[in-house]
């Protein structure tokens, strides 16, 4: 009752389940409540950007202002503070006008200065408020440029924590502090839920195209080393095969 902003905080599998669930109780709320601010602010903190935004600019009613925002950090990375922490945010739609990321600032200084327009801008800067005030990075953003790099930072940064981790690696007597750094990306990667990292290549379409760039690499790198060596052939499975291995 009487809400100002809501705050959509699920996983990225179930977002748009959520949503769908969320918007009749929210339609209810708006029939019995009237004038400017009968629709709250609806912020989504997912971490893929493009696919939550697209999903609520789809469902909600176009009466609803929308903030795609992605606090870049945790629990864990943030257990002394937000200072200093990265807040990736893009206002989608004010007064039900959709927003060009590109042009946010012209285009808003070109939008109508009505109660209602006027409030919906002063609620959503009242909302970042809170981040930069606790010392945030505030960094303002296209939800699909946002996709971009987190496919080359976040998703990738799982998919070797991932993959070191199914190797088991195992603490040693004669750790490099290198591979202690290695040990605690799995150890954070892996502690992490399934369904984030699943949700992370699913609903961001740049990272399929990450794990080509990165099974690419792995096979120019380990060439390398054979070619280095004196074998010309091809790597399968993790031993060397030459060419005069192949039969015909």
């Amino acid at each position: 009752e009487n809400l100002d902003v809501i705050v959509l905080a699920t996983s990225i599998v179930s977002f748009k389940d959520t949503v769908l669930e969320f918007v009749p109780l929210l339609e209810k709320k708006m029939q019995l409540s009237k004038g400017a601010t009968s629709c709250p602010l609806i912020v989504d903190v997912a971490s893929v950007k493009e696919h939550p935004r697209n999903i609520l600019l789809e469902l909600l009613p176009e009466e609803c202002d929308i903030l795609c925002t992605h606090p870049m950090f945790g629990p864990d990375s943030a257990k002394n503070g937000w200072r200093g922490q990265t807040f990736v945010y893009e206002k989608t739609r004010i007064n039900k006008v959709i927003l060009d990321p590109d042009f946010e600032e012209e285009q808003e200084n070109q939008l109508d200065t009505s109660e209602e327009h006027v409030e919906g801008v002063d609620r959503m800067e009242r909302f970042l408020s809170i981040w930069e005030e606790e010392g945030c990075n505030m960094i303002p953003m296209p939800c699909s440029d946002h996709d971009s790099y987190s496919a080359n930072s976040q998703f990738i940064t799982h998919l070797m924590g991932r993959i070191l981790g199914a190797q088991k690696l195992q603490s040693t007597p004669i750790d490099t502090t290198g591979f202690q750094s290695v040990l605690r990306l799995i150890e954070t990667t892996n502690a992490d839920s399934f369904d984030l990292f699943y949700g992370l290549y699913k609903y961001n379409r740049n990272s399929g195209y990450t794990i080509g760039r990165l099974r690419s690499a792995l096979d120019d790198v380990v060439g390398a080393l054979l070619q280095r060596d004196g074998v010309v052939g091809v790597f399968d499975g993790g031993n060397r095969k030459n060419n005069d291995d192949n039969t015909t």
